[in-house]
């Protein structure tokens, strides 16, 4: 782990807690985004939560902070949707986001950014500015090794200590709600 923790450091990652089986990071700041990740090993099937994650329509029965995901079009591996993201504290944002799938050594990594076509977000809700991430999820002796990324940028006006609340215990919430609806589904 010391091994992990040390080639992440030297990648522009510098650790920001650890629970409920991951470790979570703060990248380097790029603009007005400081990326966020987290790196869990978990005794779930890997497969288990591939399924979930690939599920792009289920994605508000997961995360809390996702309170709509309807999929406008999908074939195969890839699929559109628009997404409703809620907070405390500040308006609900909406984005559309293009989603896509690949295989990876030893398993499989989900990737979404913000789609450059946004007019299906008609909700008249705040803009997201940016929204680009990936699930890695990979099958280990014991479970699954899961790493998830995110950078994003909220759009509109949104107080400091809710940026910096989202960067540690929202990601750590989002991640662990993952893990906890796994393991009860």
């Amino acid at each position: 782990m010391i091994l992990v923790l040390t080639s992440l450091a030297l990648a522009g990652w510098s650790p920001n807690g650890s629970e409920n089986g991951c470790n979570f990071f703060l990248g380097s700041v790029e603009g007005t985004v400081q990326p966020v990740r987290a790196e869990c090993d978990w005794t779930l099937p890997a497969d288990k939560l591939q399924a979930l994650v690939a599920k792009v329509a289920d994605h508000d029965k997961y995360f809390s902070a996702v309170e709509v995901c309807d999929v406008l079009s999908s074939s195969g591996t890839s699929a559109v949707a628009v997404q409703v993201h809620v907070a405390s504290g500040i308006s609900d944002r909406e984005v559309v986001l293009d989603f896509g799938e690949e295989a990876i050594a030893g398993g499989k990594r989900y990737t979404w950014t913000k789609s450059a076509d946004q007019s299906a977000a008609k909700r008249g809700m705040v803009a997201v500015a940016l929204d680009t991430g990936k699930w890695e999820i990979t099958s280990t002796e014991g479970g699954a090794h899961v790493v998830y990324e995110l950078r994003y940028d909220a759009g509109g006006s949104v107080p400091g200590f809710i940026v910096r609340w989202f960067q540690g215990s929202g990601v750590r919430t989002l991640v662990g709600e993952l893990k906890k609806y796994a393991e009860s589904h």
